[in-house]
């Protein structure tokens, strides 16, 4: 997405502000600057009212993030439904998607119920971390043909970068929109920093929304799993269920 950015300005939609969505923003963000040091991150949210991605159209940004394929389909990511992708005097052009191998996924359930350490806290009240990275198997990144050659030949090493663990977009200085630094360089953020971040890089334009700007068919989402779901007061819970209850 950076280097494909003549201008820096590259579009992103966010989906829910759940846990661990603002930790994929940011490294949307940080690894943009690894191929353009001025790339700017023009944040949207589908759980909002409007059209991001016309909006972006709009305002002129030719390169946008999406959603993740869900899939090891790739008519999802060259109908550029899901993924990054660009518009040039073609119409819009697929470049690369996170993809999810639920297969691969499955494997390593079944082998850790065989080696005897999947339940290991079976008598705590904590859910089963299914936190698994590249080096898994289980997410891959799937690069469009169509993508210009020298960056194909980048791309390729960064995704084995990521595989092999010599590349982690949190291990240099973070400076948040707020102009603290959350990271000094010196270190890389643990899964549980990822999981609760509530807080965005000085490169994203855009802001978290709040609980009273989502739509109301997004609130009981974020009501569960929301970054701030302890301070939504009681009352909006009810009121949620209410129209959950009605759109049902």
């Amino acid at each position: 997405a950076g280097a494909m950015s003549r201008d820096g300005k590259i579009g992103y939609i966010g989906d829910y502000p759940v846990r661990g969505v603002p930790a994929a923003i940011n490294a949307f963000a940080l690894g943009a600057q690894l191929t353009n040091p001025n790339a700017k991150i023009q944040l949207k949210w589908s759980c909002l009212p409007g059209n991001a991605t016309m909006d972006f159209l709009g305002q002129g940004i030719r390169v946008i993030s999406n959603r993740d394929v869900p899939t090891q389909d790739r008519k999802n990511l060259h109908f550029c439904n899901y993924g990054t992708y660009a518009l040039d005097e073609n119409g819009l052009m697929a470049l690369a998607s996170p993809v999810w191998l639920w297969g691969q996924f499955y494997v390593n359930v079944i082998r850790s119920i065989l080696a005897g350490t999947y339940d290991k806290d079976k008598d705590s009240p904590r859910a089963v971390n299914y936190w698994w990275g590249m080096d898994s198997g289980v997410i891959d990144v799937e690069l469009d043909e169509h993508i210009p050659e020298g960056l194909l030949a980048l791309a390729q090493i960064l995704r084995q970068g990521l595989r092999d663990g010599s590349i982690d977009p949190f291990r240099r200085r973070i400076v948040a929109q707020d102009g603290t630094v959350k990271n000094d360089g010196n270190h890389t953020l643990t899964p549980q920093q990822l999981l609760h971040m509530d807080w965005l890089c000085s490169n994203v334009i855009g802001s978290i929304p709040t609980y009273d700007q989502i739509l109301p068919m997004s609130q009981q989402m974020v009501r569960e799993l929301g970054i701030y779901r302890d301070s939504i007061p009681a009352e909006k819970e009810a009121k949620t269920r209410e129209d959950f209850d009605h759109l049902r």
